[in-house]
């Protein structure tokens, strides 16, 4: 039996290069609604969400994020805001992140996350208030070309996982 979630997941790829053509706002509102639907410690969502999805816009953001000039060549991009006072807010939103990457990739969509910190003049550019932080800058595109087919450079599974204690081979 084929499990499509375990297929998004074990096919998911970081994508930087994007077609030129938008993703329709359906498939970007379902993106961010993952986002909202995520579990949060506490049910806290300490979290904001900004899609941009005009041209101009896109290219404007990109300007502002170092780790992320292909930012605009992408048909989308969201910015993922925490707030400041609560703890581990940036945990609860990487688990938000990573819901809109496997929602996006089902789709057909890739993405991948940018940031890293050093965001304020992407917080000001979107207007959050002072009370968040950007955590990320998410962009996403349908991809420009093929990439992996699923093939992953990863450890191997014995290396990194264990049955019950540390060392005992998991089965």
């Amino acid at each position: 039996m084929s499990d499509p979630v375990f297929e998004v997941v074990r096919t998911v790829l970081a994508v930087r290069e994007y077609q030129d053509k938008p993703v329709p706002h359906e498939v970007m509102r379902r993106v961010v609604e993952a986002a909202h639907l995520t579990a949060s410690a506490g049910n806290r969502q300490p979290w904001h969400f900004v899609l941009v999805e005009e041209w101009d816009s896109l290219r404007e953001l990109a300007g502002l994020v170092r780790t992320g000039p292909y930012i605009a060549g992408s048909g989308a991009a969201v910015i993922v805001a925490v707030e400041k006072a609560t703890a581990k807010a940036d945990v609860d939103a990487a688990r938000a992140i990573q819901s809109m990457i496997l929602v996006a990739w089902a789709d057909g969509v890739g993405s991948n996350w940018t940031g890293f910190g050093g965001l304020e003049e992407v917080r000001q550019w979107a207007g959050l208030p002072d009370t968040f932080d950007v955590l990320a800058v998410v962009p996403f595109g349908y991809p420009k070309r093929k990439l992996g087919l699923g093939k992953k450079k990863r450890k191997p599974l014995d290396e990194i996982a264990s049955a019950e204690h540390h060392g005992t081979r998991l089965s």
